[in-house]
């Protein structure tokens, strides 16, 4: 088995199934007419899995004769609850909401080919007109948004921002433009409540988990998952929100039923996204983007990753060099005798250095002259260097947007025509470059070539499993850009081991690098959208050239 990317470009091209909205819900998008479906083959994150063995902790059902509450959007307009989030500014005019896992945007008033974008649970659009421009396939109406497209008045949306469910929703929502739009943590096999359940009740629905703060060690497949997780528990950093207070519910749960007490299980080794950790009945809960409830006490937490590129101009200008050593390096300085002797070791793990363009050799070994730094050098091993491209790549236009992403190396580099603009590492897949006779999706090989972007998330949930998550997830992931889907660039805050071969196929990028990504490249995503494709007035495709060196 090998991982899937979930995400609602996987959705519209029907690859594989989407989860875009919560950190674990699965939307369901409308058909796309005369979409080509690429095969079903899955990519990210991490290879690893496929040879997973550890059965997934056990999913304890909802209790017996419990119903799922449908809720009309007339019905939920008029729902009253007794305690509201606070209300967040917003700008002035029409919006409109979403409560569903994704609510499409199409070009034209009605569902006729590939989307646009999306609004993403929680999140809302500007309209540019308060009023319907049609019905077709839309009892509620289609409301043209901002800056562009129609999207339909039905269940997932609202025009109601009062709303209690949105609201609630909307107080655990990202805000555009964050490197970290949640925090997170690695799953011990945990439950995910509808609200704080009483001792009781606990004791009862985790029977199976074994005692708290305890988790058994996955296998070696699951290594790369747990490089950044914590040791230190998670504290409550917020108070309780007042949609859980006094161990109720106080809003409803959208398709599920708020009868239910135990919604989910997160099994051990997927992964959880958190925007709130309050602490009720002597243990910390984790409110999650679609407002379950996880005890932090079967979880572990991720600390973050700060590592990230540089910007180049302004004194600092290629070539690099990069430090791929999970431990600092030495510098070295010439002795009387020509020879090398050791100054210091200080190029740490990830660190950049400017450096000559000739090596010199040394008894047998090869130095790099570092530049700035006058008579010291850094030794050519378990390193990388990003080098200007002197030659701009086929279809790729003087003055245009461009990436170059080199495998081997493991250096991605973005330019503005022949202008290089911004350096950094990133992690292909662990198979390398592909090879002739090995095929790339079995060995974990990154694909080569030039490959236009074809959809961006601001945040979706990545997965292996069809349909519905329900053995292995990465909540939440921030940043995604698909390049040839289920190929994608995107972030990873399971791990920091940027320059190195590591991944299923996609490229890991630190949080801070995606989000700078995201930003730069196009298409834009407008303001309050989840995702967006190019086209259709979103703006040119930026290229990704992906190399082997």
């Amino acid at each position: 088995m090998r991982p899937i990317c979930l995400t609602a470009w996987a959705a519209l091209v029907a690859v594989c199934g989407c989860s875009a909205a919560g950190s674990t819900s699965v939307a369901h998008a409308p058909a796309a007419p005369a979409v080509v479906v690429a095969p079903a083959v899955a990519t990210e994150p991490e290879a690893a899995v496929e040879h997973a063995v550890e059965k997934p902790e056990p999913t304890l059902a909802a209790p017996e004769g419990a119903k799922t509450m449908v809720v009309t959007r007339e019905q939920r307009e008029g729902d009253e609850a007794p305690a509201q989030p606070a209300r967040i500014e917003r700008p002035s005019g029409p919006r409109m909401a979403s409560v569903g896992e994704l609510s499409m945007i199409y070009a034209q008033p009605r569902r006729e080919g590939l989307a646009l974008g999306y609004i993403r649970m929680g999140t809302s659009v500007a309209l540019r007109s308060d009023k319907p421009v049609g019905q077709e396939g839309c009892a509620g109406g289609w409301y043209p948004v901002e800056p562009r497209g129609y999207a339909c008045r039905e269940g997932s949306t609202t025009l109601n921002l009062d709303d209690p469910y949105f609201r609630a929703l909307e107080s655990v929502a990202p805000r555009a433009h964050e490197v970290w739009p949640y925090r997170y943590a690695f799953s011990n096999g945990a439950p995910m409540y509808s609200r704080v359940p009483t001792e009781a009740e606990a004791a009862k629905a985790e029977l199976t988990f074994g005692p708290r703060r305890s988790f058994v060690q996955l296998a070696k497949w699951s290594a790369g998952h747990e490089e950044l997780i914590s040791d230190e528990p998670i504290v409550a950093s917020d108070p309780v929100p007042e949609i859980f207070a006094g161990g109720r519910r106080h809003v409803g749960g959208g398709f599920r039923s708020t009868a239910s007490l135990l919604w989910r299980v997160i099994p051990n080794g997927s992964m959880l996204a958190y925007a709130r950790a309050f602490e009720a009945g002597g243990r910390v809960w984790l409110v999650t983007p679609d407002l379950m409830l996880v005890p932090a006490d079967r979880v572990r937490a991720f600390r973050r990753s700060t590592f990230h590129g540089v910007d180049l101009g302004h004194g600092v200008e290629l070539p690099l060099a990069w430090n791929r050593a999970h431990e600092p390096r030495p510098r070295y300085r010439r002795d009387e005798g020509g020879g090398m002797v050791e100054v210091d070791r200080a190029f740490a793990p990830r660190a950049w250095a400017q450096v000559k363009g000739e090596r010199v050799v040394v008894a047998g070994r090869t130095f790099l002259a570092l530049r700035g730094d006058e008579g010291l050098f850094v030794e050519d091993v378990k390193l990388t260097v990003t080098s200007a491209r002197t030659k701009l790549p086929n279809t790729v236009a003087p003055g245009q947007r461009w990436l170059d992403a080199r495998i081997m190396a493991g250096t991605l580099t973005a330019y503005e025509g022949l202008t290089p603009v911004r350096a950094t590492l990133f992690s292909p897949g662990k198979g390398g470059a592909p090879a002739e006779g090995f095929d790339p999706f079995v060995y974990s090989m990154t694909r080569t070539g030039i490959f236009p972007i074809e959809w961006k998330d601001r945040i979706a949930t990545m997965s292996p499993d069809k349909g519905a998550p329900t053995v292995l997830w990465f909540a939440d992931v921030p940043h995604i850009q698909y390049l040839r889907a289920p190929l994608a660039m995107h972030a990873s805050y399971w791990h920091e081991d940027f320059g190195n071969l590591k991944s299923a196929e996609c490229l890991n990028v630190s949080p801070t690098d995606a989000q700078w990504l995201f930003d730069w490249t196009e298409p834009t995503v407008p303001e309050g959208w989840g995702g967006a494709r190019p086209g259709g007035g979103n703006g040119r495709p930026t290229p990704v050239v992906i190399s082997a060196m």
